[in-house]
């Protein structure tokens, strides 16, 4: 498989002799030896160009039956694209699949399609926080004449609850955060912060008092704290704006809210460390700050 492009090669030295990343970290992100890292750098320096992939180094090659096989077997358990799909057979079956030879034979099988929304580069930069349960989101929508409203963890990307109702209204949104705490446990009480929209479930309108408002007053009794999105500014929730495309894609296939939700948060995510197979329920409990945990055995022991 080629690890290296000639795009690659340059952001991998323009990275380097700005000191944006460290050769080790270089080496991690593209499965290369330090020393090769080195090697491109120094070619650079003397040459003052940079080095270009040779491509009649090697004969093209195909997949194989076995490969198109972990493809047709795994697709269906996934639903993923080529890129997570192939990190996903890694881990599992550790079988490496070029991904354009992957993504060009789903293309061939029905399993992908094309879209040019996708290869333009985004204007905008993603943020997260460092821990769980620092930030919370939580958003409606409409998928099946139902009212679908989810809590999602902004640092592990976990779906801590998800109801289908026939009504959006702050009852159900209040009823939605409590089911989030039943599931969280002894952590439910370390949630610091919520982020919403400003739609009359979250937020209070014109005319009414924002304290009086049933899902406010709840989060300033749980001692949460709310933060709502800019006016006309979906993007500040844009974690629940995507995580909707996956439901509305994937949810007829399960025969259960609570049965899609926890297929979502068992399978790897592309927000997440997905080279090493890292779902949205490891990445949870991986990014607890430790603080959390010295307090809860503090108290398990009695100090």
């Amino acid at each position: 498989m080629v690890k290296l492009n000639n795009k690659k090669i340059k952001y991998i030295i323009d990275s380097r002799i700005k000191n944006k990343h460290s050769s080790k970290e270089l080496s991690e992100i593209y499965n290369l030896t330090q020393r090769r890292i080195q090697t491109l750098v120094k070619k650079f320096k003397e040459t003052g160009e940079y080095p270009k992939m040779n491509k009649n180094r090697r004969p093209k090659t195909y997949l194989t039956d076995e490969k198109k096989r972990l493809i047709d077997e795994e697709y269906p358990k996934t639903f993923f694209g080529a890129r997570l799909l192939r990190h996903h057979i890694f881990c599992k079956h550790n079988k490496l699949i070029p991904q354009n030879k992957m993504h060009k034979y789903m293309l061939e099988k029905g399993y992908a399609k094309e879209n040019r929304r996708k290869q333009k580069k985004r204007k905008r930069c993603r943020y997260e926080r460092e821990h769980s349960l620092s930030l919370l989101h939580m958003d409606w929508t409409t998928h099946d004449e139902k009212e679908v409203i989810a809590v999602q963890d902004d640092a592990s990307r976990k779906i801590l609850s998800l109801m289908e109702c026939q009504r959006a209204n702050s009852l159900n949104s209040i009823r939605a955060l409590e089911k989030a705490q039943k599931e969280l446990g002894e952590l439910a009480q370390f949630i610091k912060a919520i982020n919403t929209d400003r739609g009359t479930q979250f937020y209070p309108n014109k005319s009414e008092v924002k304290e009086n408002h049933q899902f406010i007053f709840y989060l300033n009794k749980c001692g949460i704290k709310h933060i709502p999105s800019r006016v006309k500014n979906p993007q500040t929730n844009g974690k629940m704006e995507r995580w909707f495309q996956e439901y509305k894609k994937h949810r007829d296939k399960f025969k259960s809210a609570e049965e899609f939700r926890v297929w979502f948060n068992n399978r790897i995510h592309g927000a997440l460390n997905y080279r090493r197979g890292e779902t949205p329920e490891k990445s949870f409990m991986k990014k607890i700050d430790p603080t959390i945990w010295v307090g809860l055995n503090f108290r398990a022991i009695g100090l």
